[in-house]
């Protein structure tokens, strides 16, 4: 359908089934390439996807089911002889139809056409021209019924769910919001996982091969980095050492060293040789955590849509990363490799692949992942390490906050699921982001019922909001009593009963002693959920 004309139907049923996608680039895929059966590139969708790497609308990883949808879509039209530049709203309504006659789900279908519906958006700025030499027109708006002109496919406004005004088609339909699998990978089965990738039960080589040891801590690392900051299989091999330096330059880790050697240091992989310089940097690493109740540092890395975000590196990652990984098998196997080649030069990636010395691809990071999981018998793959994470550091942010303020209000809550969400390198709180915290905060209160949570977390807003200067009017004793019978709920041995029950032992706040919180009946014992890791054992 070169031109915007249809090709011949016997054209249509040999090939349309559809064109092939010539993936381009050696590490990862390229811009998909949609050509006409007759071989011809097909300019339209060819001008679309260069628009959106060009824009940075969509990584180009993440295009390949996009290019699915508009290729189904250009073959549905050259099948019933329409242009493509002659669709409209009855065009977009039929091939709903069609899919849906052909066992496509509702939600499938509507993903599809919201494609379609973008790609006519985004085409006169794409492609300003058409081959014929006039310029493409516009063909996304509202319709009105005055003057304006009529567009073939037109629009409507709707709101989301965050309050936004969004522009979709106007004969699109609301699709159910996908819940996302938050079935969350407890901490024995990722320290399975972990130690699989560390000593594999299915040794290849001998482990006491020095490559095959070195290569066992490498996918090791890699396991630790995505549960201990969170990151996805394909951010694991874009880790820079200097950026990870500068990060910890900026949280004055070095500060040990003296100033002439922090200023020249450039990475941090140069200390590999310096047993007394690492003996002060792993003090800092101390100290940051003990002394500046710090817990984690923010590293850049390369996320979704090829966009930089601070990804929180745990302190104790940290000092697995730099004892285990930089300055033990990396430098050994650099300084290998730098003995057979001395002009090999080591790029600037945390971890290297073993055959090309450069850095792994992301499909051999989840491949490592994945075999670890199926050889450790754990369900899942790279991606719930990832989860483990974002349960486990929404957790020590609750406690880090519930010790810090010493109450638990609606602020704190919402101080708490910000601060998730940067370390989870989300733009802004979202559904996924509340399950985790979430299920830090049932673990911090003894409540599973998040009725029974809100209802804490008012006691706890009125008492604040209070007047402070007198701290023992009638008012106040009121609300201290309607707070007793809301804690006396929890169980005795969750982290916010503890901070009630050190608060009662003020002689402001319970004169006297009046208020006995140990006369409380202890309930059975909780089941604590996969998140409260941070507690002490008795």
């Amino acid at each position: 359908m070169p031109n915007g004309k249809p090709l011949p139907s016997s054209d249509l049923s040999m090939t349309f089934a559809g064109p092939d996608f010539e993936w381009f680039g050696e590490r990862r895929p390229g811009m998909p390439i949609i050509r006409w059966p007759n071989g011809a590139l097909c300019e339209p969708l060819i001008f679309f996807f260069g628009h959106l790497c060009r824009k940075n609308f969509e990584a180009i990883k993440s295009m390949e089911p996009r290019a699915y949808s508009l290729r189904e879509w250009f073959a549905y039209l050259g099948q019933n002889g329409v242009p493509w530049d002659q669709a409209d709203d009855l065009t977009m309504h039929q091939w709903r139809q069609h899919q849906r006659d052909n066992g496509v789900s509702p939600e499938q279908v509507e993903t599809k056409l919201r494609r379609v519906f973008h790609f006519y958006r985004h085409i006169p700025d794409a492609m300003v021209y058409q081959t014929d030499g006039t310029m493409t027109p516009e063909f996304v708006g509202e319709n009105k019924r005055a003057e304006p002109p009529r567009f073939p496919i037109s629009t409507k406004e709707v709101k989301t769910r965050t309050g936004d005004w969004l522009t979709v088609w106007s004969g699109s339909k609301p699709m159910k919001q996908m819940k996302p699998n938050l079935v969350v990978l407890v901490n024995d089965d990722r320290d399975l996982v972990l130690s699989e990738l560390r000593s594999p039960s299915k040794r290849k080589k001998d482990m006491n091969d020095a490559d095959s040891i070195i290569k066992c801590e490498r996918d090791w690392g890699m396991g630790r980095i995505m549960a201990g900051a969170g990151l996805r299989a394909h951010e694991v091999p874009t880790v820079s050492l200097l950026d990870l330096t500068k990060a910890m330059k900026e949280e004055q880790l070095f500060r040990g060293l003296n100033r002439e050697r922090t200023a020249a240091l450039r990475s941090v992989a140069e200390l590999a040789d310096d047993p007394e310089a690492q003996k002060i940097v792993l003090k800092e690493l101390k100290r940051f955590t003990d002394k500046r109740k710090r817990l984690y540092i923010g590293v850049p890395v390369v996320g979704k849509g090829s966009k930089e975000r601070r990804a929180g590196f745990t302190i104790d990652l940290l000092y697995d990363l730099l004892t285990v990984v930089i300055w033990g098998g990396r430098n050994s196997l650099i300084k290998r490799w730098q003995a057979a080649d001395p002009g090999y030069i080591p790029e600037d990636t945390l971890f290297l692949s073993f055959k090309t010395g450069k850095p792994l691809t992301d499909g051999a990071v989840s491949d490592i992942m994945l075999q670890a999981f199926i050889d450790a018998n754990v369900s899942g793959s790279g991606h719930d390490l990832r989860k483990n994470y974002a349960t486990n550091i929404a957790a020590k942010i609750l406690t880090r906050n519930l010790q810090l303020f010493g109450y638990f209000t609606h602020a704190v809550l919402n101080t708490v699921l910000s601060e998730v969400a940067d370390a989870l390198g989300h733009a802004k709180v979202n559904t996924t982001t509340q399950h985790y915290t979430n299920l830090a905060v049932a673990t911090a209160t003894g409540l599973e019922n998040k009725r029974q949570r809100d209802k804490v977390m008012r006691v706890c807003d009125m008492l604040l909001e209070s007047d402070s200067k007198d701290l023992l009017d009638d008012d106040r004793i009121k609300l201290c009593g309607t707070a007793i019978k809301v804690f006396s709920e929890m169980p005795k041995d969750c982290e916010l009963f503890e901070i009630l029950a050190g608060a009662m032992e003020e002689s402001e706040l319970n004169p006297g002693g009046l208020i006995d919180l140990s006369a409380l009946t202890k309930r059975a014992p909780y089941l604590r959920l996969v998140a409260d890791n941070t507690r002490k054992p008795d």
